[in-house]
């Protein structure tokens, strides 16, 4: 349907109502648009569109994006190239913008040609992973007052997108859990959106993305929802986040940023595309970002399995009648302090460092120690769908008095599973706080669970049983950890 667009001031009676035409998809560049009617257009892979008395030009490109390409140098080639018949023309950095949700650059235009000055306004932006797409508007100086920087912002307003270019993901079923899906996508380029669909039936999704430097730091930037709503969005620069899902900014380091869809308070994972931004303090593209979806529904009763990683010089470890034991005890404390949360314990594996990794990793650090400890654990198990439980002798962190010892604490808040190498992997109990009362070890590992699992850290109540709210609750149990109860 045409849109009557008034691109002036609305108290001047001369000035023309503008209309665009109805919607020209350029496939091949990745975008669609809608012609301003009246104007003359072009239309061959790119876009160009200019008024019948020539005071006002447009460009429009699209295409593929080299992921080693700077988009800021890329911009000035291609406003080069068009303003290269012009006798002079300059091109200033200014403000950045959004389109559509996607950051992008912009440069202000100054140009004479033919003793008669001009101005106009250029943009670059990566609406989707390996694709590009610039805007260009030019006009003689009298017109881009009058009419020029509405015209730039309508036409700015009017584009759509297409991800023509981004990765392909591969699913990847796991035989061993039909309702899992993992997808890996490679090479996604910092500062550039990478669109996730979320299909029917999917009520979960876990992501991890990971930097090729483990120092990297990780910042996400934004989130768009399948209806192009801003969920959650940061500027790095101004510290400004806009967000009703998140108080603070999601942020990294030791190179894995981890994320849980639906977000916080959200009842459902609706079908659609979202589209993502990270950014990496090294400014290196993300190595990978690996997607697990749950598919399916939640049973009455979901099941959870568990790795113990027995970093402990008790000597009793070493004695399979002990550890038979240990694992009864553990079993039963935990049936009854998950019973609660309609969840059950399923199996319990035991693995045991070797000599040199226990004498390195018996007492922790949380400050220098816990990712090393989350990758050494993750090296260690099996790969699997369970949830990583370090017992150490010592578990502290730094103070200005001094080292303080905790009882327990997550590697990650989310966490990530079914990943042979990550910071993020583990859970860490203080197994000499817990002075081997398997009720309260139960309770350790559930209250870290809680967190690794993306929920808020719950208040601590000696008196009363664990106990989540509905919201929090159906949050908890559609996480890809758990799995329905046969």
């Amino acid at each position: 349907m045409d849109q009557p667009i008034n691109l002036s001031d609305q108290n001047s009676p001369q000035t023309p109502l503008f209309t665009f035409g109805k919607k020209i998809t350029v496939k091949e560049a990745g975008f669609s648009f809608q012609p301003i009617e009246g104007f003359e257009l072009e239309v061959d892979g790119s876009v160009y569109m200019y008024s019948e008395d020539g005071h006002l030009e447009i460009c429009m490109i699209g295409g593929e994006l080299d992921p080693k390409t700077s988009l800021a140098r890329f911009s000035n080639e291609l406003a080069s190239d068009f303003m290269i018949n012009f006798d002079e023309y300059q091109l200033v950095d200014a403000s950045k913008d959004f389109i559509q949700g996607s950051p992008c650059l912009v440069n202000e235009i100054y140009f004479t040609h033919a003793d008669e000055g001009g101005q106009g306004r250029a943009l670059i932006c990566s609406p989707h992973t390996n694709q590009f797409f610039f805007l260009l508007v030019i006009a003689t100086a009298e017109y881009w007052l009058e009419r020029g920087m509405e015209i730039f912002s309508a036409i700015k307003d009017q584009v759509q997108f297409h991800p023509e270019f981004a990765p392909v993901a591969k699913p990847e079923h796991i035989k061993k859990h039909s309702d899992l899906t993992i997808e890996t996508f490679e090479a996604v380029q910092s500062n550039e959106s990478l669109v996730l669909s979320t299909h029917r039936g999917a009520i979960s999704l876990l992501l991890a993305a990971r930097t090729l430097l483990i120092q990297d730091e990780i910042t996400l930037i934004e989130i768009i929802g399948h209806k192009n709503e801003v969920l959650y969005r940061f500027d790095s620069e101004s510290g400004e986040l806009t967000s009703q899902f998140y108080n603070q900014p999601i942020l990294s380091s030791h190179g894995e940023l981890c994320l849980l869809l639906p977000l916080p308070h959200q009842q459902t994972l609706p079908t659609g595309n979202y589209r993502l931004t990270f950014a990496t303090k090294s400014a290196s593209p993300l190595q990978e970002v690996k997607v697990i979806f749950r598919q399916g529904r939640v049973f009455d009763l979901e099941t959870i399995d568990l790795n113990l990683w027995l970093a402990s010089e008790d000597e009793r470890f070493n004695h399979s009648e002990f550890l038979v034991e240990f694992e009864s005890q553990l079993r039963t404390a935990l049936k009854t302090q998950l019973a609660p949360l309609k969840l059950i314990p399923g199996k319990i594996l035991t693995y045991h460092p070797a000599p040199d990794e226990l004498l390195a990793f018996s007492s922790i650090n949380l400050n220098k120690d816990l990712a090393d400890c989350s990758y050494m654990i993750a090296e260690s198990v099996e790969v699997g769908r369970a949830l990583n439980v370090g017992l150490v002798d010592r578990l502290t962190r730094d103070d200005p008095t001094g080292e303080i010892e905790i009882a327990s604490v997550s590697s990650g808040a989310p966490g990530m599973i079914l990943s042979p190498t990550s910071p993020h992997a583990c859970i860490l109990v203080n197994y000499s706080a817990v002075k081997e009362d398997f009720y309260v070890l139960a309770d350790a590992i559930i209250e870290q669970m809680l967190i690794f699992c993306g929920l808020p850290q719950q208040p601590e109540s000696a008196d009363q049983p664990l106990s989540l709210s509905p919201d929090l609750l159906r949050q908890l149990r559609r996480h890809p950890l758990f799995y329905n109860t046969v």
